[in-house]
């Protein structure tokens, strides 16, 4: 990443050059989501709702992983602006240190209380051994798998997102080819599926840590090392993750309570819908993810710089890019709805619930990118409560009354409505809170052109 492209280089040029590949990353990553949650639904609609029901555990893993990616990639895009790239290296290897300890720390109170977490999320009998299969393998493999997910943040806050795009297209394709093989050929079942996204996960952080490295064109490199002030930065890199650690701690709460709400006004087949519409809004929301994150290295470098027009400009554009793809997205997944669930199961029950059922739960789709972008963008800003607010109206400030009220008149449609409107309501919070932050970033632009 040369300081030139990013001081002078037309946004509009730069942001696609960061963003597309970062978006093909991302689809890359949630096609290989939906086509494994396809061979999971082969084996038994049973097993769908194992994935689903055990997400919880996934999820509040990931709100620590991200604590440590989010924060301290967007605290290397900003020192690098500043021009301390010493820092910046630091800081990269705290990221590693740190996730590596809290993953090894995560599987070993995992693994004592296994039996307590799986009878609190209320698994069923026909469920029990798919879930405890998965999840086990999930967890313990991810002491080596997942490292390489945190630092890939880093990789595309430095402006290698090309790279970090070939190696989650590339892993995502070997996790498509390994999962029939270890389902179907070794006849392991869903521990096969899990089997399969540990070696894919393992192989991407390898090839992650080899190129921090190894590669001398590299502005900073993974390195060893005694930092000073590590406790000042760690503080720091944490303080501008919290807000995503925040969403997926929420996440979790809001995925526990979705699903005893369907237990308790449907049945495990409701469970695996919500995990199929979890699959179709999750390749929606990985595009739209993959501009905000070009959003974010363009506007964490710019400012450090202080250079507020082009942050202004970077972040216009960016919320004009989400709303198009939001709407087109949303448009196609309106249209055809059952084709699309049609790849995750062909059970025909299945079929016709999810299908009708997605309509309510993903209504507001084109208007959630103007949610993402803001929340993201307060982040790198290191306005934190903003974005801790924004991700608390949507991820449990509406969402949890609205099921309490909708779903005892209306049963399982009341509960895919409540999503909705948790959708809707956040992201005009999010357009209101973001038209005051442009017009901040005006007055910062104009005042630093005198």
């Amino acid at each position: 990443m040369k300081d030139i492209n990013l001081k002078t280089e037309k946004i509009s040029s730069l942001l696609w050059q960061l963003s597309i590949p970062a978006i093909l990353g991302m689809l890359s990553s949630a096609i290989f989501n939906i086509v494994d949650y396809s061979f999971v639904g082969k084996i038994s609609p049973y097993a769908l709702t194992a994935v689903g029901i055990t997400m919880p555990v996934q999820i509040i893993q990931m709100a620590f992983i991200l604590l440590i990616g989010v924060g301290t990639s967007s605290l290397i895009s900003i020192k690098i602006g500043e021009g301390e790239i010493e820092v910046a290296e630091d800081i990269l290897y705290l990221a590693f240190k740190y996730i590596i300890i809290f993953l090894i720390l995560f599987a070993a109170l995992f693994m004592i209380f296994l039996d307590p977490i799986l009878q609190m999320l209320n698994i069923s009998e026909q469920v029990y051994d798919y879930a405890k299969d998965y999840i086990v393998i999930i967890i313990l493999g991810s002491i080596i798998g997942v490292p390489g997910y945190c630092l890939n943040n880093s990789l595309r806050s430095i402006g290698q997102a090309k790279i970090s795009m070939n190696i989650i297209v590339i892993t995502s394709i070997m996790n498509i080819i390994l999962d029939p093989i270890f389902i179907f050929v070794f006849r392991l079942g869903i521990g096969g599926a899990a089997i399969a996204t540990v070696i894919s996960q393992t192989t991407l952080t390898v090839y992650v840590i080899y190129v921090f490295v190894r590669r001398k064109d590299f502005l900073i490199h993974l390195k060893i090392r005694k930092v000073q002030k590590e406790f000042s930065l760690l503080l720091e890199s944490l303080r501008r993750g919290f807000p995503t650690f925040n969403v997926q701690i929420l996440g979790t709460l809001v995925s526990f309570f979705l699903n005893n709400s369907l237990l308790k006004y449907g049945s495990d087949l409701d469970v695996a819908s919500l995990t199929i519409m979890t699959g179709i809004y999750n390749f929606y929301h990985m595009a739209i993810i993959g501009i905000t994150q070009g959003n974010n290295t363009i506007c964490g470098y710019n400012i450090g710089a202080k250079l507020y027009d082009r942050v202004k400009k970077s972040l216009e554009l960016s919320l004009l890019y989400t709303f198009i793809l939001s709407l087109v997205l949303y448009l196609i997944i309106l249209l055809y709805p059952q084709l699309l669930v049609g790849i995750f199961t062909d059970d025909l029950t299945l079929l016709d619930n999810t299908s009708l059922g997605m309509k309510y739960y993903l209504s507001m789709l084109p208007l959630i990118g103007f949610h993402t972008v803001s929340s993201q963008y307060f982040q790198v800003a290191g306005k934190v409560r903003s974005s801790n607010f924004l991700g608390f109206l949507k991820h449990g400030i509406i969402i949890f009354p609205s099921v309490l009220i909708l779903a005892p008149r209306y049963g399982t449609k009341g509960i895919y409505i409540s999503n909705g409107l948790s959708d809707g309501i956040a992201s005009a919070v999010g357009i209101l809170y973001i038209l005051i932050e442009l017009k901040e970033l005006k007055r910062l632009a104009d005042q630093s052109n005198l």
